[in-house]
C-alpha cells in the first residue's frame, strides 16, 4: 500500500508549522505520523496540516485525524486543516472534524486563524 509523504515546513515570523500531506491517506496507521508531530510543534506556533494534495482519505484515517485533532485541543495548541478538494473537505465536515479545528479551503484563509494573529 502507498503511504502518503509529509513534509513539514517553518515559518518563524509567523509561528507556523506547516505539514503538507501528499499521496493516499487509506492506513490510518500512516496518519498517526501526525500525532507524533504534536509534541514537536514549538510553543505558541500553529500546527496546520495541509491535505489539499492527498488523494483520498479513509474512514479510517479521518477518525485518526479527529482524534489528533481532539488530542491538539487538549494540549491547548492551535490546528487548523486545510483542503482544497472540494468533496474531500465536504468529508472532514461530514467527519465532524470541523466541530474540533476548523477546516477551510486555502493556506490563505488558514493564516488569520493562526495563533500569531490572535
Amino acid at each position: 500500500m502507498l503511504s502518503p509523504i509529509l513534509v513539514a515546513s517553518t515559518d518563524a515570523s509567523r509561528q507556523l508549522l506547516v505539514m503538507t500531506v501528499e499521496g493516499p491517506l487509506v492506513d490510518p496507521d500512516h496518519m498517526e505520523a501526525l500525532r507524533l508531530v504534536l509534541p514537536a510543534v514549538p510553543t505558541g506556533y500553529t500546527l496546520i496540516v495541509d491535505l489539499t494534495e492527498a488523494t483520498e482519505f479513509s474512514n479510517d484515517a479521518i477518525d485518526v485525524l479527529r482524534s489528533i485533532a481532539r488530542d491538539a485541543a487538549g494540549l491547548g495548541q492551535t490546528m487548523i486543516v486545510v483542503c482544497g478538494h472540494v468533496a474531500r473537505r465536504t468529508d472532514l465536515v461530514l467527519a465532524d472534524v470541523d466541530t474540533l479545528v476548523p477546516v477551510v479551503a486555502a493556506l490563505e484563509d488558514a493564516l488569520p486563524l493562526t495563533s500569531a494573529a490572535a
